[in-house]
């Protein structure tokens, strides 16, 4: 049943789905880096080649991250992190804080200078507006609270694109690219290319494998975290019974964990002094 859920989601899936996105930007450096000229409004000489879904882990007890398209402006100090966030949550602004703070860490070696740290820019395309004024294009940079004027120089700039904007207010090629995450709409050139290239992806046999393989990845690792927490809430059932004085035998029954278990709680509870 998985696998055929998982498929289904493979042949419906479109630009929006993060995975198709990235691969495609992977397998087309191209687009990508046209694709960023158009978002930047600026020429962009050549990129390396784009890392689907770029890994950055700092240490076993922090939270990493993986990017859906990581590229650099080669000859230059530029970089770029390109995401296609599709849940609109309370956490997106965090989320993109937390993306520029390792970023930085994985960018700066070990004894280096901040001054080494280059001009980064992270862009979320998102089928919805964060912020609901009606723009296409929101783009933020520090500045001072008691003089605008005064900008911070630390060269990290963060863009929301949105396809619900409303005002006019980005090129007709951008509106046509957005148009095309939105609903599938193909207008204008770079879209038309675009447009094939996601659809060569779709087709692209290793692509589907790697699709799979991911996500078959990802539900059991949902299914384990999910299978953790409900041992988590059985053991604290099971450690609040003790404490009623509850017989191990009917915990058993009640938290479905093993006598052992239980056991082991309640002998914990014992050394620690708990009054059972």
């Amino acid at each position: 049943m998985a696998n055929k859920q998982i498929a289904k989601k493979w042949h419906d899936a479109t630009i929006q789905n993060n995975f198709v996105f990235g691969k495609t930007m992977e397998l087309y450096p191209d687009l990508c880096r046209r694709l960023l000229e158009l978002i930047l409004n600026t020429k962009i000489k050549e990129i390396s080649y784009p890392e689907r879904e770029k890994t950055i882990e700092v240490k076993t007890d922090s939270k990493g991250i993986r990017l859906d398209v990581y590229v650099e402006e080669n000859g230059t100090n530029r970089s770029f992190d390109v995401e296609m966030q599709v849940s609109n949550n309370d956490n997106i602004d965090k989320r993109m804080r937390y993306y520029q703070g390792l970023i930085d860490m994985d960018k700066l070696k070990r004894g280096q200078h901040y001054s080494k740290l280059g001009r980064s820019v992270i862009i979320f395309i998102c089928p919805f507006d964060r912020f609901d004024y009606g723009l296409h294009f929101y783009s933020f940079s520090e500045r001072c609270d008691q003089n605008p004027n005064i900008k911070l120089n630390h060269g990290a700039t963060k863009i929301f694109l949105s396809t619900k904007g409303t005002v006019d207010d980005v090129s007709p090629d951008i509106l046509a690219f957005l148009n095309y995450v939105d609903s599938g709409i193909i207008s204008g050139k770079f879209v038309e290319e675009l447009d094939v290239a996601v659809n060569s992806v779709k087709s692209n046999k290793k692509a589907r494998h790697d699709f799979m393989t991911l996500q078959m990845y990802l539900l059991e690792h949902e299914m384990e975290t999910e299978k953790r927490v409900r041992n988590e809430e059985r053991k604290s059932v099971a450690i609040n019974m003790i404490r009623d004085g509850m017989s191990l035998e009917k915990i058993q029954k009640f938290t479905k964990l093993s006598f052992e278990h239980i056991k082991e709680l309640a002998d914990n509870l014992k050394s620690q002094g708990t009054q059972l």
